[in-house]
């Protein structure tokens, strides 16, 4: 039912420092009540000054991934990822954070990184962010919205982390109940400049246009040649261009129309 892919790549100024890529992301399908298939989607961005941020990043996506993976398990709902499921996410999440710190002899804002979600079903779909990045989707093909605008911080160029002790605070939260999402993107803030379009605060169609038409006709087979094919893009010159940082972008499709005339 879902076509997915996702890729996170190095930033041209962190290959000159020599330092890793500090964004994460994932994607996945669940399977839910009545053997549905739900999709998560998930990115984070760790802070280019937090000398442990790419862990930080991957811990937040996978421990919210083990979160949702056993709400399914349990037979939960889309429904049912409320808000103060959210924050209990972010509070196992921050305690780990706390035990690495405290291992490593550091601070945790060494882990520091934002964090975006998506989980869709038919009929039901939860957006999370904390930070900026941005989450797209498309009810109509090629008819994109933005879920929540990226959020800034006291200062440019400052934003909001899941490690801060007031990130509840910032977490955005919201759930859609009888819509069909079709087309989802999660990107982290090496993307919004060329994803959105800020004088008019919309989502940049162009640019997601030619990604989800490829994806929309992929073969299972040449998964891995399109993953390869979004790096390549991610890496060229004509993204880094317009951006130095690290950027990650995850895709996913519903291919509900194609199944059903199967």
């Amino acid at each position: 039912m879902w076509k997915y892919a996702n890729v996170s790549v190095r930033g041209t100024s962190h290959a000159k420092n020599d330092t890793p890529c500090q964004d994460y992301s994932l994607s996945r399908t669940f399977e839910g009540p009545g053997g549905t298939q739900v999709l998560l989607a998930a990115a984070s961005d760790g802070a280019g000054s937090a000398s442990r941020s790419d862990e930080g990043s991957e811990l937040a996506c996978t421990l919210f991934a083990d979160a949702v993976g056993r709400h399914f398990d349990r037979g939960g709902q889309v429904e049912e990822l409320t808000r103060e499921f959210c924050e209990s996410w972010l509070g196992r999440f921050q305690r780990a954070v706390r035990a690495r710190a405290a291992k490593a002899g550091c601070r945790s804002r060494e882990f520091a990184c934002t964090f975006l979600a998506a989980v869709i079903c038919e009929g039901a779909a939860v957006f999370i962010q904390i930070g900026d990045g941005a989450i797209v989707y498309a009810e109509k093909e090629d008819e994109y919205m933005w879920a929540f605008w990226p959020q800034q911080g006291e200062y440019e160029n400052m934003t909001y982390f899941a490690t801060q002790s007031s990130a509840k605070k910032f977490l955005q939260h919201s759930l859609h109940t009888e819509r069909t999402y079709g087309e989802v993107a999660v990107f982290t803030d090496g993307l919004q400049r060329l994803a959105l379009h800020y004088q008019t605060r919309s989502a940049y169609a162009p640019f997601f246009r030619p990604f989800f038409s490829v994806l929309r006709r992929l073969e299972e087979e040449d998964h891995t040649r399109y993953s390869d094919s979004l790096r390549a893009f991610l890496d060229s010159d004509r993204v880094n261009d317009r951006t130095d940082d690290d950027k990650t972008l995850v895709l996913a499709t519903w291919q509900r129309e194609r199944e059903e005339s199967s």
